[in-house]
């Protein structure tokens, strides 16, 4: 199989740090819980709640990044589309739960590998090797 590009190999790390990005983002608003809930006048139990929530939609953002960064590894050609249209959705997610430093971050990130994926150098390597 011929090796992929440099443009796909730079979006799949860029995926990669997006799905890991994630999840601690995540991370770190678990151990600032209580601070969190403090600087928003409202119980701990209110921010837990809310970061349950934050935690499931992250873990399927991760996942499904790491899952298509291997499929796009293997020149699936629908791998594409799929990881736009779920990085679109995240973006859009990230805009409604509010904007912040990592979610700035997040969205450049997404930005860059989406642009990278869809470089024609991406698209002549799934053609040739596409599966």
């Amino acid at each position: 199989m011929t090796p992929p590009p440099l443009a796909v190999r730079v979006a799949a790390g860029c995926w990669l740090a997006t799905a890991v990005f994630t999840v601690l983002t995540v991370v770190g608003l678990w151990l600032l819980r209580g601070e969190l809930a403090a600087k928003a006048g409202v119980p701990v139990s209110d921010v837990t709640n809310l970061l349950v929530s934050l935690s499931i939609v992250s873990a399927f953002f991760a996942v499904a990044y790491g899952w298509l960064t291997v499929q796009l590894y293997r020149a699936r050609r629908w791998t594409r589309a799929v990881l736009s249209v779920i990085a679109v959705g995240h973006m859009l997610w990230l805009l409604i739960v509010g904007v912040s430093a990592s979610s700035l971050v997040t969205l450049l990130l997404l930005s860059v590998a989406i642009v990278l994926t869809w470089q024609p150098s991406a698209a002549k390597w799934m053609a040739e090797v596409g599966a």
